[in-house]
C-alpha cells in the first residue's frame, strides 16, 4: 500500500487543481454565455446561414453589375503532391468568366515548381510567381510577391482586377464563389465566405473536431462580433480583397505583414483599424457545393494528432501573441471585448485543463480506496455543505450547454449522422488548444529571449480530387 502521507498530498493537490479549475471555468464560461446570449437574442440572425440571403437576392440588388476580372492568390511551399490537381478542379468547378490564378513558389522548391509551370503551359490564365528568396519564410512574403505579380500582370494586361482572392491549394470553393465576390465587392472592401470542414470519417476524431469548431464558430461567434464591432477576424482563406483595402494597407508597408504567422487576422485588425470592415457573407449559392447549399470555402483540415498541434500553435502564435504585441488593444470596449477573447485563453487554457488532471488523481485515489479497502480514507474532494458546489453544478450546466452548442451547429451543416461523437471530439479539441497553447507559450519565450524569427510550421494539407470519394464513410 501507498503511505498516507503521499496519498494525503496527492489529494490535497487535486483539491487546490480542482478548485482553481472550477471558478477559472465559470469565469470563462460566463464569458462564452455573453455572446450566445447576444447571438439568441436576436442580434445576429439576419446574417446567418438561416437568414435566408441567397445568390439571387445579390443579383436583384446589383442588376446590371458586370464579371469583372478577380485574381485568385495560391501561396505554395512543398506543394508538388496536390497544387496540380488541386488547381486543376479549381479551373474546372468555377464558374466565372474573368479570372486569374496566380501560384506562389519558392526558387529551392523544384518540385512544387515544376507542377505549377506545368499549369501554366496548360492554362493561360494560371501565373507563376517565384519569391526572390529561398523558402519557407512565411506565408505573408510569399503573399506580398504574388500581389507584386498581380500588379504585373495587370498591367501588362491592361486591366485592372477588381478584387483579390485569398485561397489555398486544397481549398475547395464554391462553383459561384466568385460571382459571390463580384456581386459583395460593390457593398464590401473585404467578404470572407464562411469555412467548414469537408465531412470526415468517425474513427477521425482528430479531423471532425474542425467540423465542429468551424461550424459553431462562423455560424455564431463571428457574426456577433461583426454586428457589434463591423469587422470579423479573417480565416486566411475564402476571403477577397477590393483594390482600396490592399491600396490602405500598403501605405503602412507590406500588404501582409511578415511579423505575424496569421497575416490573415492582422490584416483584419489593421483595416479595422482604417475604419474598414471586414465583412462574412453567408449565402445560399445557385450551385450547391459539397454536401453545403452554401457559398463556403471547404478544406480538409489534418487527421494526425501531432499536424493539427502544429497547425493550432501557428494560429496561437499568430492570433494571441503576434496579436498582442502588434496590434494591441486598440479600438472601442467592444473591440477590446472581442480581443480579449482571442486571447483570454493564455490565461485560462491552463485553469481548465488542470481541472481534468485533478479529476483523473481524485478517481485514481478513489480506485485505489477501492482496491485496497484498508487503506487511509480520504474525505470527499468537496465537502456536502460546502459553498463550492453551487459553482461545481453551474459549471456543469455551462458543459452542458457547451456540448448542446456543438451538437445544433455541426447537427445544422453536418446532419445527424455527425453527432453521436461530439463529445468525444469536445475533448480531442480541448487537448489539442490546451497542447498548442503550451507549444505557443514556448516558441515566444524562446522568441522574445533569443530574437528569433518563429518559422513557419506549414501544415502538410490532405487533399481529394473529389471530395465525395472520400473512403471511410460520414461521422
Amino acid at each position: 500500500m501507498l503511505p498516507t502521507d503521499i496519498l494525503v498530498i496527492v489529494f490535497l493537490v487535486s483539491q487546490v487543481l480542482f478548485l482553481i479549475a472550477a471558478y477559472v471555468f465559470a469565469f470563462s464560461g460566463i464569458d462564452d454565455l455573453i455572446v450566445d446570449a447576444l447571438y439568441y437574442g436576436g442580434i445576429a440572425w439576419r446574417s446567418g446561414p438561416w437568414a435566408g440571403l441567397r445568390q439571387q437576392d445579390l443579383e436583384r440588388a446589383h442588376p446590371d453589375a458586370s464579371c469583372r476580372p478577380l485574381a485568385i492568390m495560391l501561396p505554395a511551399w512543398d506543394e508538388a503532391e496536390i497544387i496540380y490537381p488541386a488547381v486543376s478542379r479549381m479551373i474546372r468547378q468555377l464558374d466565372y468568366p474573368a479570372y486569374d490564378i496566380f501560384i506562389g513558389v519558392y526558387p529551392n522548391d523544384p518540385k512544387t515548381i515544376a507542377s505549377a509551370r506545368r499549369l501554366e503551359q496548360e492554362h493561360s490564365n494560371v501565373f507563376v510567381a517565384v519569391n526572390p528568396l529561398d523558402g519557407p519564410t512565411c506565408k505573408a512574403d510569399c503573399l506580398n510577391t504574388i500581389l507584386a505579380a498581380i500588379a504585373q500582370t495587370a498591367a501588362t494586361k491592361e486591366l485592372t482586377y477588381a478584387g483579390v482572392i485569398m485561397q489555398d491549394a486544397e481549398d475547395v470553393m464554391n462553383a459561384q464563389a466568385l460571382r459571390i465576390f463580384n456581386l459583395a465587392l460593390l457593398d464590401h472592401d473585404v467578404i470572407q465566405l464562411p469555412v467548414l470542414s469537408l465531412r470526415r470519417s468517425a474513427r477521425l476524431f482528430t479531423a471532425g473536431h474542425y467540423m465542429d469548431e468551424f461550424a459553431e464558430f462562423h455560424s455564431k461567434e463571428v457574426l456577433v462580433r461583426q454586428t457589434l464591432t463591423g469587422t470579423v477576424p479573417g480565416a486566411g482563406v475564402g476571403t477577397c480583397y477590393s483594390n482600396r483595402a490592399l491600396k490602405i494597407a500598403a501605405a503602412e508597408g507590406d500588404v501582409f505583414s511578415v511579423q505575424t504567422l496569421t497575416e490573415d487576422y492582422d490584416f483584419s485588425m489593421r483595416l479595422h483599424s482604417n475604419n474598414l470592415g471586414h465583412h462574412i457573407l453567408w449565402v445560399r449559392s445557385q450551385v450547391a457545393g459539397v454536401e453545403t447549399p452554401f457559398a463556403v470555402t471547404q478544406e480538409y483540415f489534418p487527421s494526425r494528432f501531432w499536424a493539427s498541434v502544429r497547425q493550432k500553435t501557428r494560429w496561437t502564435v499568430g492570433i494571441c501573441f503576434q496579436g498582442w504585441a502588434l496590434v494591441g488593444w486598440k479600438g472601442t470596449w467592444l473591440d477590446r471585448y472581442f480581443m480579449w477573447r482571442d486571447r483570454k485563453m493564455i490565461f485560462f487554457s491552463h485553469g481548465i485543463f488542470v481541472g481534468y488532471i485533478a479529476i483523473l488523481l481524485y478517481a485514481g485515489l478513489w480506485l485505489y480506496q477501492v482496491l485496497y479497502p484498508f487503506a487511509y480514507r480520504l474525505p470527499p474532494l468537496v465537502e456536502l455543505d460546502s459553498p463550492l458546489w453551487s459553482v461545481i453544478w453551474f459549471n456543469v450546466l455551462l458543459f452542458v450547454h457547451r456540448v448542446v452548442q456543438r451538437h445544433i451547429f455541426s447537427g445544422y451543416h453536418y446532419g445527424w449522422r455527425a453527432l453521436p461523437l461530439v463529445i468525444p471530439r469536445y475533448f480531442t479539441a480541448i487537448l489539442i488548444n490546451y497542447l498548442a497553447m503550451v507549444r505557443a507559450i514556448r516558441q515566444w519565450r524562446r522568441h522574445k529571449r533569443t530574437g528569433e524569427p518563429i518559422g513557419w510550421d506549414k501544415t502538410q494539407h490532405e487533399f481529394l480530387d473529389d471530395p465525395r470519394a472520400a473512403k471511410g464513410g460520414a461521422p
